[in-house]
């Protein structure tokens, strides 16, 4: 199943690798895809379509965000608005 989300905080090239990379940590996802990243000055949350194995809750998502401490809190994930 693929599922679209947003994502806040990503400002670069650097934070969207961050981000696939933690959310592919889960054990359900298989894979992450997250949208071109543009420096710009309205820095627009980012889609990110995620496949999975099965339904995986919005909070559990970001609890694989924050796991990394140094980054904990930095992004936000939440249900894509479109």
């Amino acid at each position: 199943m693929k599922q679209t989300y947003s994502v806040t905080g990503i400002m670069c090239r650097g934070c969207t690798g961050h981000v696939k990379e933690q959310i592919e940590k889960h054990p359900d996802v298989t894979l992450v895809d997250v949208s071109p990243t543009t420096m710009n000055i309205l820095r627009k949350p980012k889609e990110a379509v995620i496949s999975m194995n099965k339904h995986i809750p919005l909070a559990e998502l970001q609890l694989f965000l924050d796991k990394d401490s140094k980054y904990s809190g930095k992004y936000s994930i939440s249900q894509d608005s479109q």
